[in-house]
């Protein structure tokens, strides 16, 4: 009796540590390691119990009958059988073991996907639309920054006007319509005209002769080919030559600068759209990790190893990233729409189904030196402030003009017919050519010539000083500009070991979240954390980027010439 109540008193006991491992195990997702020292724990708790009562005689009071038989026939058998039951426990758990490892490897390569990664390969929003049992959205066709570029070019109303100033200055100053423009040609006109009248006559003529006639009819027509030239004004045709000349030029200038101008804001727009899209993947994934923290928080409460508040906190983090993500879907539409308004249609693409690429690149930084020279001989509004002041010398140039002697020529071909039924001449015609020359020196007008010279000058200055003045600004922007890049750079680095290690640290808390070793307000510390390193990553990307933008848009680097 002693011997079977031992066997069943440490079977027992053994079956109530196998509970208890198993229980540990299925709550808490033990390691194998831990599993191991638990149990091995246990068991010299149990060994040190049982000498604890040998030498206190506490198994003499429990068992009465023969105490040394007793327990050397228990000790075996219980030996026997835990070691049995830790065996397969432990064989079980190694294989579970295996099971939670790799799908915390699955869920920590989840994490660590870089920012400049696939947005639309691995989208977040696909996670989250089959998380709520959702249809996937169908594949968006991709736009690409060369097919923007390229529809921006055709269809952009900035561009489009440019071109057509363009047009216009090129018929001022090109071939012989620019001759004529300048007042080098001279000026052909052809005249014609012919009229009738009814007149009542009476006429005393010196002889007596008295003629009457009522209702006299008389006509008459004459034409006339008139040559009026400007042989010399005081060269102001050769000034307003060059004139028409440094427009055309500046038509071609301004051309080009709306087309680097809508070049820099397509660049920028699309990686705008980039960057929104990055964090959009970004607040899908600690989307993501909200339901998975909703569904553990929900489990544990149901089985009663955590509260309902924590449910429930957890299911507000989870509504709000859900609002979160919502919003972040309006800013990457609305940032679409202002892309397309960049490319000249708005309505392209069916308002915005359409994908970007899924990555920003960012070059190597430029020497100080090397974009400053680029700058000086590249910049668009820069070469349009000289062409400003070339239009001032010309301008004082033409002011000063007036004071020189005009020499106009002119010839004029007559042909005159006149048909008359009453008066001294019946019928007459006329034609013949006559010719001349006409000079005109001013002597004095109130001294407004010298007003207009004087004022001439100073607009010349004037450009001059603007031009130095916009030189000087856009060295300053373009150093301000290259210190953005170069920091921008440096944090880009700095943020992805950031968003690396944040990424780590989400799976590992959550991990740690199911197995009840943290709690819900430090993983949802550690899920903030990860979401506002992504964002600092794609913020510092898209600012280098910017930069990088503003500084090919400023050196002339988004042209050929």
């Amino acid at each position: 009796m002693a011997i079977f109540s031992g066997i069943i008193g440490c079977f027992l006991y053994d079956s109530i540590v196998l509970l208890f491992d198993f229980y540990l195990w299925f709550t808490f997702g033990f390691a194998f390691g831990q599993v191991w020292e638990i149990t091995a724990h246990a068991i010299n708790a149990i060994q040190n119990s049982m000498k604890t009562l040998s030498r206190q005689g506490g198994f003499y009071r429990l068992f009465p009958f023969s105490y040394r038989v007793c327990m050397k026939s228990a000790f075996h058998s219980y030996f026997f059988a835990h070691f049995s039951t830790v065996f397969f426990a432990v064989a079980l758990c190694g294989v579970v073991t295996v099971g939670m490892t790799t799908g915390v490897i699955a869920q920590q390569s989840a994490f660590d996907q870089p920012v400049e990664s696939a947005v639309h390969r691995t989208s977040p929003q696909a996670s989250f639309i089959s998380a709520s049992g959702r249809t996937q959205r169908p594949e968006l066709p991709l736009l690409s920054l060369e097919e923007a570029l390229t529809i921006a070019l055709e269809q952009n109303y900035g561009v489009r006007i440019a071109r057509n100033a363009t047009m216009i200055a090129d018929n001022n100053a090109q071939g012989i319509k620019g001759l004529g423009a300048a007042g080098m040609l001279p000026n052909i006109n052809l005249n014609g005209g012919w009229n009738e009248s009814r007149d009542n006559v009476r006429q005393q003529f010196f002889n007596g002769n008295l003629q009457e006639r009522a209702g006299a009819r008389t006509d008459r027509a004459n034409a006339s080919v008139q040559l009026n030239w400007t042989l010399f004004d005081g060269l102001q045709m050769f000034a307003q030559q060059d004139r028409l000349h440094e427009l055309q030029q500046q038509s071609d200038l301004a051309l080009r600068q709306a087309i680097e101008n809508t070049i820099a804001q397509v660049m920028t727009s699309y990686a705008s759209v980039v960057e929104q899209y990055v964090l959009l993947s970004a607040q899908g994934k600690a989307l993501e990790l909200s339901r998975q923290r909703l569904v553990i928080a929900e489990a544990k409460a149901r089985i009663g190893s955590a509260s309902e508040l924590d449910a429930q906190n957890a299911r507000v983090d989870y509504n709000a990233d859900s609002a979160a993500y919502l919003r972040q879907e309006a800013i990457v539409s609305n940032t679409k729409t202002a892309l397309l308004q960049v490319l000249g249609n708005v309505n392209q693409y069916q308002g915005t189904n359409f994908r970007v690429a899924d990555s920003l690149s960012i070059g190597n930084a430029p020497r100080l030196t090397d974009v400053f020279e680029r700058l000086a001989k590249r910049n668009a509004a820069l070469r349009i402030a000289s062409v400003d002041n070339s239009l001032a010398q010309i301008a004082v140039r033409q002011a000063e003009a007036f004071h020189l002697p005009t020499l106009n020529a002119n010839v004029n071909y007559n042909f005159t017919v006149l048909d008359a039924e009453a008066g001294v001449i019946q019928t007459a015609q006329s034609n013949g050519l006559n010719f001349g020359v006409t000079a005109q020196v001013n002597i004095f007008n109130g001294f407004n010539i010298q007003r207009q010279i004087e004022n001439a000058r100073v607009s010349a200055l004037t450009a001059e000083l603007q031009y130095q003045d916009l030189e000087n600004r856009l060295k300053s922007s373009l150093q301000q500009t290259l210190r953005i890049y170069n920091n921008s750079r440096t944090l880009v680095q700095l943020e992805r070991d950031n968003t690396g290690i944040a990424a780590a640290a989400a799976a590992v808390a959550l991990e740690k979240f199911r197995l009840g070793t943290m709690s819900s307000l430090d993983l949802r510390q550690v899920q903030q954390n990860y979401v506002r390193a992504e964002s600092r990553l794609i913020t510092a990307l898209a600012d280098a980027k910017r930069a990088e933008i503003e500084i090919m848009r400023l050196v002339g680097d988004l042209t050929r010439e």
